[in-house]
């Protein structure tokens, strides 16, 4: 079975659908956004903030500035192979996520195509914007 090597976790990992948009998103956020790859978690287990949470965010990018709240991230990011679930459906999984994480962006990918949000913290909500910034945030 093919496999791809995941920088992250720091092992081999089977070469399913989903793991290929999550690997390519990666890559994406390091090549294009310009992330550092040391602040990038894949399968990140929920349960370091709530031991009875078996959850795993797909990615989540950390924001480890002075000050900066753990479960405040910079960018949380659902992956799913394409055709699999629509966003809505991507919506529903991540809104489990946002019980505990307030990241500050919000990224849906479901393979070539990707839905961005951005935390609107005077409302609380979060509104969807055509692309997220270039790391590393200007703002606090």
């Amino acid at each position: 079975m093919d496999s791809f090597f995941d920088s992250s976790r720091k092992k081999f990992v089977a070469a399913t659908p989903e793991e290929a948009v999550r690997q390519a998103v990666v890559s994406w956020l390091k090549d294009v956004q310009k992330v550092p790859g040391h602040l990038i978690e894949t399968e990140f287990a929920l349960r370091l903030f709530d031991p009875r949470n078996a959850d795993r965010v797909d990615i989540l990018v950390h924001d480890f500035r002075e000050g900066a709240n753990a479960k405040e991230p910079w960018l949380l990011v659902e992956c799913k192979r394409p055709g699999v679930e629509s966003p809505a459906a991507l919506q529903v999984q991540v809104n489990k996520y946002l019980r505990i994480l307030k990241p500050k962006f919000i990224m849906l990918s479901l393979g070539e195509t990707a839905i961005f949000l951005k935390l609107d913290s005077q409302k609380k909500t979060y509104v969807r914007i055509p692309a997220l910034p270039i790391y590393p945030p200007t703002n606090p």
